[in-house]
């Protein structure tokens, strides 16, 4: 026969197996990271790796590069964590060491100089009026850009932005970052990420568009 104090709780034994695992918070876990846990450093590995390494390789455009950067993204990062002072987010840290040596590998690379964006720009008569080369609109321009058969070409054309654009342009649309987080991940005001991704968007449709009309 069941006690009292059993029957009152006809659930006791299960509630804790059936209670929702809470994931940890970036806040506790840079606590956990300062306090040098280990179980800490799997985690983040865990959550950010794949986004991370999707930065790079957006960045660096090959994988060597990027996987270089990956590796030396988190030593950086867990080598200097402590530096990192309370209420800081952990996500915009990591981001931003990403950025930075992607960038370096890029300049010892001895990467090609970007392209002119300023060619590939839209133009405008002294009315305020476009005029374009091409014609502006194109049923197979969004398609190109957003199908991933053709991922390579877009690589190919995001690499050859220069560094300001890049950078807003895979933060912000490949890595679904928000302007605020992409201007304090790059140290930027909003207007400068919305201008800097606002030229990426512009450049990218028009290599989109020269390639169709091209016959490429």
């Amino acid at each position: 026969m069941e006690s009292a104090g059993e029957s009152a709780h006809p659930n006791n034994g299960a509630k804790s197996a059936s209670a929702p695992t809470m994931e940890v918070t970036d806040d506790r876990l840079l606590s956990r990271l300062k306090a040098r846990d280990s179980r800490a450093f799997e985690e983040v590995l865990r959550r950010y790796q794949v986004r991370v390494y999707s930065l790079t390789r957006g960045l660096t455009g090959n994988d060597s590069d990027a996987e270089s950067a990956l590796r030396d993204t988190f030593l950086d990062v867990f080598k200097n964590i402590r530096s990192l002072r309370e209420g800081s987010k952990l996500s915009t840290r990591i981001y931003r060491a990403a950025l930075e040596i992607s960038w370096r590998r890029l300049r010892r690379r001895g990467q090609e100089k970007p392209v002119g964006v300023e060619a590939l720009l839209p133009i405008f008569d002294r009315r305020g009026r476009r005029v374009a080369v091409l014609p502006d609109w194109h049923p197979l321009v969004d398609g190109l850009l957003q199908d991933r058969g053709k991922a390579v070409l877009a690589r190919a054309w995001i690499v050859t932005l220069p560094p300001e654009e890049r950078a807003a342009f895979v933060l912000r649309d490949q890595e679904g970052l928000s302007s605020r987080e992409v201007a304090a991940t790059l140290g930027w005001k909003e207007a400068a990420v919305r201008s800097s991704l606002h030229r990426a968007r512009l450049y990218l449709r028009e290599r989109a568009k020269r390639h169709i009309y091209s016959g490429g």
